[in-house]
C-alpha cells in the first residue's frame, strides 16, 4: 500500500515540476525499511530513526532524509490518516557553518591561468586556463561553464545562453575581450584535437564535455604548485571560490562607484542565477577594501546626519 502510494506522490510531484533527484531512491529504501521491520504505517518515531541511518552520517544528511519523508508522510496522511502520522519539521537540527572562501586576487588569477598552460597535455592546460579566465569574468559556476555548447555563444552580441539550475536559462552578456578569448580557445582546442562531442565548447583529454572532477583535481595541482594554502576559517582555494571573488568585487565595485547598493544587489543575483538576492548574499566576503568602504560610508552618513549616532 506505501509502496503504491509513493509512486503516486512521485508522479505528482515531478507533475507540479520537482525534479526529486534523490527522492526515488530515499523513498524506496524508506518503504523497504518499514517492511523489513514490519511497521504498517508511518510514525514520528520510526521516520526519525530511518532518516538517523548511519549514525555516524552528517546531521545535513539525516534531515534531508527525514525531509524526503516529511512531505510523502502529508500527502499520506491526506489519502489515508490512518497510515501515517504528520511529522513536524525541526526533529533533526541542522545549522550550515559557511566555510570561509577563498578571495583571489587578480596577481592569484593571472598566475593560476598562467601555470595551468604547463599541465599535459597541451589541452588539459588550454581548457582548465579558460574555464578559471570565463569563471573570474562572469562568475558562472564551474557546471555551467562546462554544460556550454557552442550554439550558446553569440558572438556579435557578447552573450552566452547559460543552463543553470533546475534547466533554468539565462542570459549573461561578457566583455568583448572574453569573446575573443573564447574564440582563441575555440580554434586552439580544435586545432590541438579532434572533437568527439560536437556540440560541446570545452573539450578534456578525451575530446569530450569535461566533468567537474576532473577539471577541480587539476585546479589542485595548480593551487598546491603555487603554494596556495587554506585561509583562516576556510578550506583551500577551490574553482568555486571565483564564485564568490567575482560576487565580492562586484559589491566593492558598487561601493566604489557609490551607486544603491541594495539594487546592484538584485541585478547581480538575476546574472549569478540566483532565485533571490538573498541567496546572493552567501558568496559575499568581508575583504578589507570591503569593509573600509562601509565604514567610510557610515562615517559619511552620521556627519551628515543621515544616520543616527
Amino acid at each position: 500500500m506505501l509502496e503504491s502510494h509513493a509512486k503516486e506522490y512521485l508522479q505528482l510531484r515531478r507533475t507540479l515540476g520537482h525534479q526529486l533527484a534523490r527522492h526515488d531512491g530515499m523513498l524506496r529504501s524508506f518503504v523497504a525499511y518499514l517492511d523489513a521491520y514490519g511497521h504498517r504505517t508511518i510514525s514520528v518515531e520510526v521516520a526519525v530513526e530511518w532518516a538517523c541511518l548511519p549514525t555516524t552520517a552528517d546531521p545535513r544528511w539525516k534531515a534531508a532524509r527525514l525531509s524526503s519523508v516529511r512531505g510523502f508522510a502529508a500527502y499520506v496522511h491526506t489519502r489515508e490518516p490512518a497510515l501515517a502520522s504528520i511529522i513536524p519539521a525541526g526533529l533533526i537540527p541542522t545549522r550550515v557553518t559557511r566555510q570561509q572562501p577563498y578571495i583571489y586576487s587578480a596577481d592569484h588569477t593571472r598566475a593560476l591561468m598562467e601555470t595551468a598552460l604547463t599541465l599535459q597535455p597541451p589541452l588539459r592546460g588550454l581548457t582548465l586556463q579558460t574555464v578559471i579566465g570565463l569563471m573570474a569574468t562572469t562568475g558562472m559556476r564551474i557546471s555551467e561553464c562546462l554544460g556550454l555548447n557552442i550554439s550558446d555563444i553569440n558572438w556579435t552580441g557578447n552573450v552566452l545562453t547559460v543552463h543553470g539550475k533546475r534547466g533554468n536559462l539565462r542570459l549573461v552578456p561578457i566583455h568583448p575581450s572574453t569573446t575573443a578569448a573564447l574564440r582563441q580557445y575555440l580554434k586552439t582546442s580544435r586545432d590541438l584535437s579532434t572533437c568527439l562531442d560536437e556540440d560541446a565548447f570545452f573539450l578534456n583529454m578525451y575530446r569530450r564535455r569535461p566533468h567537474p572532477t576532473g577539471l577541480e583535481q587539476a585546479f589542485r595541482l595548480l593551487r598546491n604548485d603555487l603554494g596556495f594554502a587554506a585561509q583562516a576559517g576556510g578550506k583551500a582555494p577551490r574553482l568555486h571560490d571565483f564564485r564568490h571573488t567575482f560576487a565580492t568585487n562586484a559589491l566593492l565595485q558598487a561601493c566604489r562607484d557609490g551607486v544603491d547598493v541594495d539594487v546592484r544587489i538584485a541585478v547581480l543575483a538575476t546574472y549569478l542565477g540566483h532565485v533571490s538576492p538573498a541567496s546572493t548574499y552567501w558568496y559575499f566576503t568581508a575583504i578589507p577594501e570591503l569593509l573600509a568602504l562601509a565604514s567610510e560610508r557610515v562615517r559619511s552618513a552620521q556627519s551628515t546626519g543621515a544616520l543616527l549616532s
